[in-house]
């Protein structure tokens, strides 16, 4: 054997195994980057779509369209995202009653979503190929999807969104500013603490509050009915704080403008079922336990429904039609809405034996009652 072909003998025996090592590196690299994708990032990425369906379709019972403009803006990908929206309609309100009819969107729910799922494609398919996946048939989005959560998320059905864009050189704006405007006062109210502190004597708000190691008042923390019932009180200040300007200044004097709000509040909500709508209504005292604290709430009993308002109202349909009517009316936000149907009495029912309490939440957001499949 030559000098030469010893070399060359012992350069490619090198670099076979030099080879053999460097595939058996890229197999296992291959191997990790196919089981990272297949239990975490098409999971997760699954279960995000899941997510945002959920959220669009508990918008979506209220108004196909404002569940378009929600899902465009990005607030039904998250529970925060959630948040914020409900937030921004505590604080907003429609231009007009019509503002949200007959839109014609440049998308919808369905080819956003598959714009989603041809960008993930788009994006993994490279290193599906790489791992052979392309190989054995293809196991992307579409189909892991059928494989681990049945049909969804998928498509959205027809029936459960906003009509899907029709051809036009002009298409609706995305911008919720086009169709909200503000409903805070230009009175400034004070720092949330400031207003916190400033309703704490009202309506048991007092069993939220926080003390510093001075035991100086430090902020309030309520959960559940509570909680949205202090937010209804709070979008009631906001709207009236111009009413109550200390003079000389842009302030409103927040104890005037509390008390206002605790009888506007009342009145609209308490009052007015109680007044106009149900005989014998009364309240007691209900421990409602979230987050391992307990907070006293109140829960409504009546004896039925007033003779002046079953006489207006004779149908089970009329009388669930003009309760929500009256909501969507002369409660401003939703968590004055809310409210109302949480006060409403628990016992009454309609003639198939549901809880018109429980249908009032429904027409405010199917998701706030678990109902039998």
């Amino acid at each position: 054997m030559s000098i030469f072909r010893s070399i060359a003998t012992g350069y490619l025996g090198a670099k076979i195994a030099n080879t053999q090592a460097n595939d058996e590196l890229k197999a296992r690299v291959l191997e990790s980057a196919g089981t990272n994708f297949y239990t975490n990032i098409l999971p997760d990425a699954i279960a995000n779509e899941k997510e945002r369906r959920s959220n669009y379709k508990s918008i979506a019972a209220i108004n196909p369209n404002l569940a378009e403009l929600a899902d465009m803006n990005g607030f039904t990908a998250s529970k925060e995202g959630m948040e914020k929206f409900d937030q921004f309609r505590e604080e907003n309100k429609l231009k007009d009653p019509d503002a949200l009819k007959n839109l014609n969107f440049e998308t919808d729910f369905n080819t956003r979503y598959n714009t989603r799922v041809k960008s993930f494609e788009e994006k993994y398919n490279p290193i599906l190929d790489q791992i052979g996946i392309k190989e054995l048939g293809g196991l992307g989005f579409n189909t892991m999807e059928s494989l681990v959560g049945g049909k969804e998320p998928g498509p959205m059905k027809s029936q459960d969104m906003a009509k899907g864009p029709a051809p036009s050189d002009t298409f609706a704006s995305t911008e919720l500013s086009q169709y909200f405007s503000p409903i805070q006062s230009t009175v400034d109210l004070g720092t949330p603490n400031q207003v916190d502190q400033a309703i704490s004597g009202f309506r048991g708000f007092d069993q939220g509050i926080i003390r510093d190691n001075a035991g100086n008042f430090a902020g309030m923390e309520l959960f559940g009915e509570k909680a949205n019932e202090r937010n209804a009180f709070k979008a009631v200040m906001a709207r009236i704080g111009d009413n109550f300007k200390v003079a000389g200044t842009e302030k409103a004097d927040l104890t005037a403008t509390a008390g206002a709000a605790n009888q506007i509040l009342f009145d609209q909500t308490q009052g007015y079922i109680g007044g106009q709508v149900l005989d014998g209504y009364q309240s007691a005292t209900f421990k409602e336990k979230i987050r391992d604290k307990s907070f006293d709430i109140n829960r409504y009993n009546a004896s039925g429904f007033s003779e002046s308002f079953n006489n207006t109202y004779q149908t089970d349909e009329d009388k669930i039609i003009a309760l929500v009517t009256y909501m969507n009316d002369n409660l401003q936000t939703r968590s004055e809405r809310l409210h109302f149907a949480q006060s409403f009495a628990a016992n009454i029912k309609d003639s198939d034996g549901n809880n018109y309490r429980d249908l009032l939440l429904i027409a405010i957001d199917p998701t706030l009652v678990i109902q039998d499949q």
